[in-house]
């Protein structure tokens, strides 16, 4: 793929639904990718009783079922025009999570538990959030051309407004990225 192929690379694009407008994404044009933020989060966010929460198996199901949830989730909140970006997000933390903690789980001889997504509206933004049980971090990597893995944390990269990780006590870890929908 050439330079001018990755520059011209579709990124998301934001139009609220009343004005129709593009939002601001000059500051999305530094080619560089954002390295994920770590964040201490509030503990009670990921309990919070306004989240849509779904635990999820290991399976391979799983990344359709917490898919699946999102879009309608979104839907039902009224910002089905998020939900392309926000299944695609989802998706690809479902599949992190069930590939990289999976194989953690088998080393440490861990239980296969923990796994869950939660959703949460917030004035002018959505979370979108993987929990697992792996303390480890996310790494974004930068695969050369041949490589046939290590994209899907670019793609995130390139839809989300906002992403990074948290430590969530004696549960491991989550995954998280923002929408803003404002």
């Amino acid at each position: 793929m050439s330079l001018h192929q990755l520059e011209t690379l579709p990124t998301r694009t934001r139009v609220h639904p009343a004005a129709r407008q593009p939002l601001d994404t000059s500051a999305r044009l530094d080619p560089a990718p954002r390295r994920p933020r770590m964040m201490r989060m509030p503990a009670d966010w990921w309990d919070a009783p306004t989240a849509v929460v779904c635990s999820l198996s290991r399976g391979p199901q799983s990344a359709r079922a917490a898919r699946r949830l999102t879009r309608n989730t979104l839907r039902d909140w009224g910002l089905a025009f998020l939900a392309e970006d926000a299944e695609a997000i989802v998706g690809e933390f479902v599949a992190n999570a069930v590939t990289h903690a999976a194989a953690l789980e088998l080393s440490r001889k861990q239980a296969a538990d923990g796994l869950g997504l939660r959703l949460l509206r917030r004035t002018g933004e959505v979370i979108c959030a993987v929990l697992d049980s792996s303390d480890d971090a996310p790494v974004l990597k930068a695969p050369g051309s041949a490589e046939e893995c290590g994209r899907g944390l670019q793609m995130v990269d390139a839809l989300s407004d906002v992403w990074g990780w948290s430590p969530v006590a004696g549960r491991g870890k989550a995954v998280w990225a923002i929408l803003f929908c404002a």
